[in-house]
């Protein structure tokens, strides 16, 4: 179907609220659009392998740091990311211990 109707159906896969975290990896491993990582990124069955695909694409970073299943080390690095952005939503990141919000404020 991927190859009749092209990457729309892979974005509406990913931004299906019953889609799979597994479903989900086969998304970002198969189709790898933009729109397609956004919605990954922003789903709540999202996996941490597939977030990290997410983590690679510049529109979908943002949202991929700010979601609860991205490993902590992870989300400690992208604290010190260069796009304010991506800092911003690992900062917000319900999953920061608070140790690590703690050193963000001296």
């Amino acid at each position: 179907m991927l190859g009749r109707h092209g990457w729309g159906v892979a974005a509406g896969v990913a931004g299906n609220p019953g889609a799979s975290a597994g479903l989900l990896e086969a998304v970002v491993r198969r189709a790898p659009a933009r729109e397609a990582l956004k919605r990954v990124a922003r789903h709540p069955n999202a996996s941490p392998a597939a977030l990290a695909v997410c983590l690679t694409d510049e529109y979908a970073r943002p949202l991929a740091a700010a979601h609860p299943a991205l490993p902590v080390p992870v989300l400690v690095a992208l604290l010190g990311d260069e796009d304010e952005a991506v800092a911003e939503a690992a900062a917000a990141n319900p999953s920061l211990p608070p140790a690590e919000m703690a050193r963000l404020i001296p």
